[in-house]
């Protein structure tokens, strides 16, 4: 269900819009924002891995390639 909204738009951003056909306006502000909300999302992720990161323990190359070896056996 699609829902009308009132905004306002920069000078840069009408024109770029007046570009798109008339049918199509909708679909590119409602691609825009989605896309934008992702990508929001996907850097909130990333901060949060980062603060976590920063507070374990570092781990050795050699015990990574360990448990990767362990995990394949166990896939087989």
């Amino acid at each position: 269900m699609g829902h009308r909204v009132n905004i306002m738009l920069d000078e840069e951003a009408w024109n770029a819009l007046q570009a798109c056909a008339k049918g199509e306006r909708s679909k590119v502000v409602n691609n825009a924002i989605t896309a934008w909300f992702k990508t929001r999302q996907r850097i909130k992720a990333a901060q949060k891995m980062d603060a976590l990161r920063a507070k374990l323990p570092g781990v050795s190359t050699q015990d990574v390639v360990s448990w990767i070896r362990e995990d394949r056996e166990r896939m087989q």
